[in-house]
């Protein structure tokens, strides 16, 4: 309801228009709500609720009101999203924020009001009649900062009087000013009244923990400009204008010519992802995908990226060919610079803060992050053409917490320190903490605040410490900051408010299904039905049942209805969203919803009812669907069984460890008819293009007293998953054109885009080094290719299977949930599955998506029934996409922690295997691809995908001693004279000297192939700023490979004479090698004695003996013994400096 019109009306001066006026018009009204939950006399808190806005919460005794100084300096404090809720941001507050550029601060306040778990919300004070009166405008001799102090306090005592009848809410305004003279303050406060309280006293009061957080903060920014209401606007413009001075990045454009040049198309708009290229930090580049076939836009080095972070919204000035070819030049003449080329790091004007050197941990760093960059993601830019750019503007920052250490060059250096991100493409970041002693060796968590063009590193401040490096919590503490599912694993407990609306269910109180509610539901608990799942799961998701009947089969798949129990708007249903997925990693997980839903009332626990949504098909005998069941059912779950145990059942066992012994036939009989079904509809789904990929999955034991970790292997596949998966399949894509028939605009359906032809690139080069061709023209080429390399080599070279489909993986696009209406009915198709219509509908316990897709499919049956049915904010177009593009972020972050938690305890159980003297482990992996500066090779048994490098960045190739010795001790020692590296896309050569005299099956130019077969060793590289990774060195061919090989003559004629190894005997070489290393601590004896045996028993079984013979046989067996005491002495010495080294044997 509006009530009056205002004007605001300012003069501002720019350098392309001259003077200008601005003029601002305000609306006042009287129809702004308070946004709390319980507040029966705002009648538009209940349109609030429906649109899924936060409200503030009942349940918290406090309405916190932080006024301008609070938000502009501590603003990292209110973003703990585990203590400080219902907080209410005034629109003064924003205002004066705007006033001073401050668009990070600004966009914190919003992610705050965003999160449904903080129950914070903004208040349009400014333009709500009730607050306006006394902040209509500055009075005579009134700074801005006392009228917007006048203004907040307006607001706070406008809460108090509108919750007076709420006696439990306090209203408190926070703030580190002095309000004595800002308004009459009653004395005598009571509860419907505001109180004033300092930020340290209230958090000392009533958040002790954040005590030294909040003094932390303060220490960091007692000298700085954080504080908007410490200055006023004419104090603060004259204070940048005396700072400013020679600077060390480009200023961005104006925005007016950044317009001018994107309607010209120069200027090129878009979100960039960076990329480590190297081992520092200078050496990072930027990638801007663009659409519509035109080429990607790469930025490169520090300089050209002029301080852009990952995920900003950048806009880039284009180059033409003869910039980027002068770029590359500046590039390799500046390597390892800093951004303005200068060799010492320093640049003229800086202050000596921003030049504070590298320290000796900087090495460590960049040798851990040239080791252990494999290159895991498929390159962002795979078109076969990009062009060059550089950063003119910033339009979006994306900067989030970053975990970091703390480099510390002099102990009495002071307050400013650099602190190094564990993210490589995160620069060094200074911040201000006196005591580094406490923070020494700890992993801390630090934001950025501002990134000056006069500044070499970003300005920021320390927030807190998570603990010591190395330690396992900690650690995994990192990897969820860094991944931003949370500040910690403690803040990923549920809230009283969700425990409270939780269901009973103990030993003496079991829940059970209430008579009222089975009535509605269709009633299955006399059908079979049965879960099969990992061993030891306690979410149990789903179950299948499968039974014959007259016409056919009835296929039913049964997922448990969370939907029952987290209903909308409820503070369940708030955390599960705001968490998005339950993120598993290796050792643990953080359930989406309270463990009494997720691991049991929810739970499909065998021989327990349980409600459930269902799917039922009827279907005829070649499993063609006749008709199709949706709705709310109560099933009884005859067994829970686990993935084994179902394979034996389906492979014919009896007498199966676990189960039930009674019911073995009952169950195999629904277990075969279930996998015959699925195999037919599997091969249909082949038939127009599905795909079979592979995953990189591995498993781990753990020791139950210890923790310890006991075994590390890949899952193993088996035909039972492909039958639950191409079940849950088939029931996603039924609800998924279930729900799009019912609601074609809002649906929450999975896409898959199909990736371009120039991403399949590698496979299609590696595939034809063993003579296969790959057409990617489409999915069902694709399928047919990758089939008839699995049809040739699947049983003599298994590991090329699985790297061909390993690298068709990597070519992917990322599937994304969407809302139908934003897409074209085209573009919902998925391109691995070959599926028209997708969804996922069979994991609502660990995934929020599946959430939503229950409550439209529940809503589209109910709507079948009841045509007058309200709409729901499920069923709205703009909500369902704003959620999905939430959920495809959390999503994927919830993969690369998933990731990191593997690679962590990979490292973890490396460490224990050489923890007892051995430095390594030395085990067989497969060439997956070639890279300029080695191999990437991936190890089947550890699942473990990593760089060999070869050739180090000033291109002096190192290759180990250990390629021509074949043993593992000499992984260390290099051939010194290897020449003419040479590394193509899919092989790789190199030259061997010919001054090394040493017998192996390998020719005078050693070659690798993509899918050669490697012997490798595994090592950890320790180091003081992130978790230690392991790292490969290569220690030979491995016998498939070098097999196939050419003898390699040595330039010493007499050595050769006497002692060649001829090319046709491959296998007495080989074997005689390997005994040698297998024995080479003990005596060469033994291994000459098992080949002498080895040879005497194959001349005696071919031929007649007689004396004449008896004597050749002799003088043989001599010849073989001084050839294998030579061939022992080389595995020792590795390497024969001259031909002294031949007469001393």
């Amino acid at each position: 309801m509006l009530v009056a019109r205002k004007e605001n009306v300012a003069f501002r001066r720019n350098k392309r228009h001259g003077m200008a006026m601005s003029v601002v018009e305000r609306y006042i009204r009287h129809d702004i709500p308070c946004a709390h939950s319980t507040c029966t006399q705002c009648p538009w808190n209940a349109e609030l609720w429906r649109t899924g806005v936060p409200l503030l919460n009942g349940g918290v005794p406090f309405i916190l009101v932080p006024d301008a100084s609070v938000v502009s300096r501590y603003i990292e404090l209110l973003e703990q999203q585990d203590a400080l809720k219902n907080l209410v941001f005034c629109q003064t507050v924003i205002d004066a924020l705007d006033r001073r550029n401050r668009t990070r601060t600004m966009r914190n306040v919003r992610r705050i009001t965003a999160d449904l778990r903080r129950s914070s919300v903004m208040f349009a004070n400014e333009v709500f009649a009730d607050t306006r009166a006394s902040g209509e405008g500055r009075v005579s001799g009134e700074s801005q900062a006392a009228r917007d102090m006048r203004a907040v306090l307006q607001a706070a005592r406008w809460y108090g009087q509108h919750m007076a009848a709420a006696q439990h809410h306090r209203v408190i305004l926070l703030t580190i000013k002095d309000y004595s003279g800002i308004g009459a303050l009653d004395s005598t406060a009571t509860p419907a009244k505001v109180e004033v309280w300092q930020v340290a006293d209230f958090i000392q009061q009533f958040h002790p923990a954040l005590a030294e957080h909040l003094q932390a903060i303060t220490d960091a920014t007692h000298s700085s400009d954080l504080d908007i209401t410490a200055q006023s606007p004419a104090e603060y413009a004259r204070a940048r204008l005396l700072s400013k001075g020679q600077t060390t990045y480009a200023s961005y454009w104006l925005q007016s010519d950044i317009d001018d040049g994107l309607r010209t198309g120069a200027l090129v708009r878009g979100k960039i992802r960076l990329l480590q290229s190297g081992g520092l930090r200078q050496e990072v580049k930027g990638v801007i995908e663009r659409s519509g076939g035109l080429p990607d836009v790469v930025v490169t080095g520090r300089a050209a990226l002029n301080r852009a972070s990952m995920g900003d919204v950048v806009v880039v000035r284009l180059l033409t060919k003869a910039e980027e070819r002068k770029a590359a030049e500046a590039a390799d003449d500046n390597a390892g610079l800093d951004p303005r080329g200068d060799p010492h790091g320093s640049v003229a004007g800086m202050e000596t803060e921003d030049c504070l050197s590298d320290d000796d941990d900087d090495k460590e760093e960049a040798l851990a992050v040239e080791q252990v960059d494999a290159g895991d993601e498929t390159p962002l830019s795979t078109a076969s053409e990009t062009v060059g750019g550089v950063v003119v503007g910033v339009v979006e920052r994306k900067w989030r917490p970053y975990v970091a250490t703390l480099q510390v060059d002099d102990p009495g250096s002071g307050s400013r320190h650099l602190a190094v991100p564990v993210d490589i493409t995160v620069p060094k970041i200074r911040i201000h903490y006196m005591d580094t002693a406490s923070i020494a060796g700890l992993y801390i968590v630090v934001a950025i605040d501002e990134w000056p063009a006069d500044s070499q590193y970003p300005q920021g401040h320390f927030i807190r410490a998570l603990g010591p490096v190395g330690d396992l919590d900690t650690e995994i503490d990192v990897i969820l900051v860094e991944r931003q599912i949370a500040v910690s694993q403690s803040a990923l407990g549920f809230s009283t408010a969700s425990l409270r609306e939780m269901p009973i269910d103990s030993p003496l109180s079991p829940w059970m299904p209430a008579a009222e509610e089975v009535q509605k539901r269709r009633d299955l608990r006399d059908t079979l039905v049965f879960s099969i799942d990992p061993k030891g799961s306690q979410d149990i998701d789903d179950a299948v049942s499968m039974q014959r009947t007259d016409i056919g089969f009835e296929l039913g798949v049964h997922i448990a209805d969370v939907s029952q129990f987290v209903t909308p708007g409820s503070a369940t249903d708030t955390e599960a969203q705001a968490r998005g997925a339950t993120v598993y990693l290796a050792d643990r997980r953080f359930n989406m919803i309270p463990e009494v839903l997720s691991e049991q009332v929810c739970s499909l626990r065998g021989r327990k009812d349980r409600y459930a949504v269902s799917v039922i098909w009827q279907m005829d005998r070649e499993y063609n669907v006749v008709d199709t069941w949706y709705g709310r059912t109560v099933i009884r779950s005859a067994c829970e069984m686990y993935y084994e145990q179902a394979q034996a059942l389906l492979d014919g066992q009896s007498g199966v460890e676990g189960l039930d012994s009674g019911m073995e036939e009952t169950l195999r009989a629904s277990i075969l008819d279930l996998t015959t079904a699925m195999r037919v509809l599997r091969e249909r789904r082949r038939q127009t293009g599905a795909l079979e990929l592979a995953s990189t999955e591995v498993k781990f034991t753990f020791d139950k007293d210890t923790r310890a970790i006991t075994e590390l292997r890949p899952k193993a596949s088996l035909e039972i998953h492909r039958v639950i998966e191409e079940a849950m399949v088939f029931a996603n894509s039924a609800v998924a054109r279930r729900i799009h028939q019912q609601f074609p605009n809002s649906a929450l359906l999975r896409r898959h885009p199909a990736p371009s032809s120039e991403r399949f690139e590698r496979l299609v080069k590696a595939a034809r080094t063993r003579g296969f061709e790959v057409d990617c023209s489409s999915n069902s080429a694709l399928a047919m290719s990758l089939k008839k390399i699995t049809e040739a080599t699947s049983e003599s070279d298994p590991d090329m299977v699985f790297l061909a489909k390993s690298m068709a993986t990597l070519a992917m696009q990322e599937a994304v949930y969407f809302a139908t209406g934003d897409r074209t009915e085209v573009e919902y198709a998925h391109y691995g599955l070959a599926l028209e219509h997708y969804t996922h509908f069979t994991s609502p316990i660990r995934r929020y998506a599946d959430v939503i897709v229950h409550r439209q499919l529940l809503n589209a049956v109910a709507m079948e029934q009841d045509a007058s049915k309200d709409a729901s904010p499920v069923e709205s177009r703009q909500w369902v996409g704003d959620v999905a593009a939430r959920l495809n972020e959390l999503n994927r972050q919830s993969k690369f922690a998933q990731r990191e938690s593997t690679e962590l305890f990979q490292s973890r159980y490396v460490m224990q295997q050489t923890s007892s003297g051995q430095s390594y482990l030395v085990t067989e992996g497969v060439v997956s691809e070639i890279r300029t500066s080695g191999l990437i090779v991936y190890v089947p048994g550890f699942g473990i995908r990593g760089p060999v490098h070869l050739r180090d960045k000033s291109g002096q190739i190192k290759l180990p001693m250990s390629v021509l010795s074949g043993n593992s001790r000499d992984v260390d020692k290099l051939i010194e004279g290897c020449s003419d590296f040479s590394a193509e896309a899919d092989r790789l050569s190199i030259r061997l000297p010919m001054n090394v005299p040493v017998f192996q099956l390998c020719g005078n130019v050693l070659r690798f192939s993509v899918f050669d077969h490697v012997r490798v060793c595994l090592r950890v590289l320790e180091t003081k700023r992130r978790r230690p990774p392991i790292y490969l060195t290569l220690v030979s061919q491995a016998t498939s490979s070098a097999g196939r090989r050419q003898a390699y003559r040595s330039n010493l004629p007499s050595l050769d004479k006497q002692f060649r190894i001829s090319a046709s005997l491959p296998r007495q070489m080989q074997a005689g090698s390997a005994r040698i290393e297998e024995v080479q601590d003990g005596t060469v004896a033994e291994a000459r004695a098992d080949m002498n045996g080895h040879e005497v028993d194959a001349k005696d079984s071919s031929g007649k003996g007689n004396g004449s013979s008896g004597q050749k046989k002799q003088r043989k067996k001599k010849r073989i013994a001084e050839h294998y005491s030579i061939l022992s002495k080389f595995s020792q010495m590795s390497l024969l400096e001259s031909s002294c080294d031949i007469q001393s044997l």
